[in-house]
């Protein structure tokens, strides 16, 4: 997992920023999490920015079900936290949930979704000029 900002948050070139998650792990998810938090307490993130992007479209997606709560308590929880408060913005890959047999009703209200997460990414960095963080 990359979280290391380019340089500053603060970045004129860029419209917003996207968590880069490698290895589709919780942990993954997590450290990148944690990071935003930092960044948002340390007031790094502009509230002229939009939120920073999470589009997860692995085996990770199955931290934000409802029904698997009991063992990703902590990361939905600060997810769910940096969501409220406008730092982050949480959408998951219509196509992965396909794979693996679950409805986007089973997702928690502050998760959206994307219909491939590949495609996002690639939108977000492309066209709307995000970068990594």
């Amino acid at each position: 997992m990359a979280a290391e900002p380019s340089a500053s948050l603060a970045n004129p070139s860029s419209t917003g920023y996207l968590a880069r998650i490698q290895q589709n792990s919780p942990k993954d998810v997590n450290l990148a999490l944690l990071r935003a938090e930092e960044l948002y307490l340390g007031g790094e993130i502009s509230d002229q920015q939009p939120p920073l992007a999470f589009v997860l479209h692995g085996p990770e997606v199955a931290i934000f079900f409802k029904n698997n709560y009991r063992d990703y308590k902590s990361i939905v929880d600060l997810a769910a936290r940096l969501s409220a408060f406008g730092v982050i913005d949480v959408a998951v890959c219509r196509t992965r949930l396909g794979v693996m047999g679950q409805d986007p009703a089973k997702l928690f209200p502050f998760v959206s979704t994307v219909p491939f997460g590949p495609d996002e990414v690639e939108r977000l960095l492309s066209e709307e000029q995000y970068v990594y963080f």
